[in-house]
Formats: C-alpha cells, structure tokens, sequence
C-alpha cells in the first residue's frame, strides 16, 4: 500500500494531526512527479487543493520551494534539501502506519513465509513440497525465493529463512541443515568426450563460475595454485547450474543443489572423488525457536527429516 493510500484511509482518524503533513505529502508528489497536475491525480485531489497545499507550506517556511517552469515544476536549491528530509520523514510516517495496520490483520499462523535464495528453492526445496503437503495438509509454506536477505523480525519479517552461510548468525535461532560440499559437474555427453580423472585435466575447460568464484579455491586445494580459471560467470547458483546442464561447461556448486540431478542423470560428476570441502553451509535461521507443536515446528522438522533423508 502506498504512502498516499495509507494517508487517505487513515486520514479521518487524525483530524487533530498537524495540518503541516498534509503540505508535505502534496509537496513530494509534485516534487517527486513535476508538477501539480501530476500529484493531484495520485491523491485523487484537483490540482488547485495541491498547489494551494505547496503555497501554504512556502508561506509557513518563508520561501519558494520550487522553479516554476513553463511546464512543470522543479525542486529549487532550498526545496531539493528539504525534500531528502520530507522524504525521510515520510517513509517514518509509512513504516509506522504500515506496521499498525497489519497488527489488524495478523497472517494465518497455518501460512508460513520461508525466504531462501532462488537456487535452494528451485533445486532442493521445490521438489519436496508435495511431501510436505501431504504429511501437513493444513500449513501452506510460502516461499520468497531472492539473493536479498529477508529481516527475521520487524518490518517484512518472514517466518523462516534458509541461507548459505557460517555462524554466528544474527539470527536467534540457527541450525545446521545441508552441508556446504562443493563438486564439479557437467553433463554426461560432456564427460563421456573427455573422460578426466586428474584435477589438472580440469584446467583450460570452460570453467562455470557464480558469484561464489570457488573454481580456484578447487585447484588450490588440489595442490594446483595459480591455475588459470576461464569459462562463463553468472550472479547466482541457479543459473551456473542451468548452463552446466545444457553442455557450457563444468560448474562447481554445492552437492545438496544437484543431488537430483545427478540422480535423474541430468548431471554428473565431472571427477569422481575430488570434492572441495565449504566454508559455509546451508543453515535454518528464524528469530526464535519455534513453539513445540506450533506450525512453525513443524515446518522446521520437516526440512530437518529432508535433508537427513
């Protein structure tokens, strides 16, 4: 919901609230959008109402916050600093209302939000789901699948996160859940043309990256520093993965993220037995421990049930 919309349903409640924050909210739209014509339509006034709100507050500060130009309208010297400050104050104003009104329509404690990253929920997670749906019909596990990191409590607070990681976490509650083993993979036209068995055969392969880069922490721990690493980089796991399975090359990604597909054949191993120990794992972050018997606990020992399994 935006600022605008909250303002306007709240609005009759706070007819003792300083009439400065209705001259702030008309005074960002038309700064933000350039002119009065523009911000009357997002808050539903005519464009007189707005323009008269800007006026008042220009007459309260004792200057001009604008350029009026022939057409439009641009934040002066004086109106663009103060509107980095209204514009703080705002989003303030937003974050508090925003957070009341979901006090009001608290989430069914049966749906439970899980963030992850988009690699763990399409390759590990999501092919399990019809398990948990069918040993807990009733929980509805919603899952935010994104590189950005989720807030555990507060403000878009999910439930539960699953993150690749090492403790400490922040969080209060973390648990082991899939170990961070690292192995190359590729397909198996790709192997079958040139079957190696020696790390240095690896090297002047088109060598798969992601944002991770662990191809030369592989040949260092192999006894092959130096070793020159060349082949396609892409921002997430996910997509190193789908390049390997359509023949680019050899990506280096955690077990626990191809375990299917190495099952299914999709993938497999590039070199047998020359793995590269994590620095991270995967781990089960939530603000608390989850209450015994809540919907949460079970959620949480069902992942734990999937990953031993």
């Amino acid at each position: 919901m935006s600022l605008q919309e909250n303002y306007r349903m709240s609005a009759p409640k706070r007819r003792t609230a300083p009439a400065i924050v209705n001259h702030l909210v008309a005074f960002e739209a038309a700064a933000r959008l350039g002119s009065f014509r523009a911000a009357a339509e997002e808050l539903h006034v005519t464009s007189g109402a707005v323009a008269q709100q800007v006026r008042t507050l220009e007459d309260k500060l004792g200057r001009p916050l604008f350029e009026r130009l022939p057409r439009g309208l641009r934040p002066n010297a004086d109106g663009a600093d103060y509107l980095a400050r209204v514009r703080l104050a705002l989003d303030i104003i937003e974050d508090a209302t925003g957070e009341l009104l979901e006090r009001d329509t608290p989430r069914d404690p049966q749906h439970i939000l899980l963030s992850t990253t988009p690699a763990f929920a399409s390759r590990w997670l999501i092919p399990r789901l019809e398990q948990l749906t069918q040993a807990h019909p009733q929980i509805a596990l919603m899952i935010d699948a994104s590189d950005s990191t989720r807030p555990l409590s507060g403000k878009h607070a999910v439930d539960l996160a699953v993150r690749w990681g090492s403790a400490p976490f922040e969080a209060g509650y973390a648990l082991p859940l899939l170990p961070g083993v690292v192995v190359p993979v590729c397909t198996a036209a790709l192997r079958a043309r040139q079957p190696w068995r020696q790390p240095a055969q690896l090297a002047g392969q088109p060598l798969i990256s992601d944002s991770h880069n662990n191809w030369q922490r592989w040949f260092d721990h192999h006894g092959l520093p130096g070793t020159r690493v060349s082949g396609p980089v892409f921002s997430q796991t996910i997509l190193a993965i789908e390049a390997a399975e359509r023949g680019m090359g050899i990506a280096l990604v955690p077990r626990p993220l191809v375990e299917h597909a190495l099952q299914t054949g999709t993938l497999v191993l590039a070199l047998d037995g020359h793995e590269l120990p994590g620095r991270a794992s995967f781990h089960l972050l939530a603000e608390r421990a989850p209450a015994p018997g809540s919907p949460i606990e079970q959620v949480v020992l069902w992942l734990r049930q999937q990953a031993m399994g």
